[in-house]
């Protein structure tokens, strides 16, 4: 009966480790929407001196992969074309429950800090009607159904949040989705960097 009850608990921490969304270096990816840093108005209004929890060091940062996507209005969309500014890369997919429960914080973030952040979002599965219904909703951007750019940047599902620096290296992942008051700290600090 011991040893049931051992194998259970076990089990039972494995299943736990192996939903619990994590980010780029294994973990914890976002804070739950109810502690203080996902609320708005809590990103921090001096200069940030110390990078927030999860950035990646300027001199292990990789180059983000290539980007290149037609946006649902025809135009085509590169990271080149935010240079100088940091980007945020959202891997979405319309009919995702946890894409449409972030999307709302993402697009407030996205609203506040427009000119000083790109934001791109990049589905694989959607039909063209559902994207562009989504992209009316939350002014996202790109369908690529060739699975291209997913591959490229190492997506396996959604949602996945990738903040690119200004310089074009990844400087932070989320897999499994993020808040607004965590992305709005890590923007802060990668645009006074």
């Amino acid at each position: 009966m011991r040893m049931r009850f051992v194998l259970l608990a076990l089990l039972a921490m494995a299943v736990g480790a192996c939903a619990a969304p994590q980010d780029g270096a294994g973990r914890p990816a976002a804070a739950p929407a109810t502690t203080a840093a996902a609320r708005p108005g809590t990103a921090p209004t001096g200069p940030v001196t110390r990078p927030p929890p999860g950035i990646t060091p300027t001199a292990r940062r990789p180059p983000a992969p290539a980007l290149r996507v037609t946006a649902f209005d025809g135009q085509t969309v590169t990271l080149d074309g935010f240079r100088g500014r940091p980007v945020v890369v959202s891997f979405f997919e319309s009919w995702c429950g946890i894409c449409r429960v972030e999307q709302p914080d993402l697009s407030q973030v996205a609203r506040e800090l427009a000119g000083r952040v790109g934001f791109v979002g990049v589905s694989y599965h959607d039909t063209v009607a559902a994207g562009r219904a989504y992209q009316r909703r939350f002014a996202v951007l790109a369908n690529d159904p060739s699975g291209q750019t997913w591959a490229r940047w190492r997506v396996p599902y959604q949602p996945v949040t990738v903040l690119v620096d200004k310089q074009g290296r990844v400087a932070e992942r989320f897999d499994g989705g993020t808040t607004g008051g965590t992305l709005r700290t890590a923007l802060a600090y990668l645009a006074r960097e």
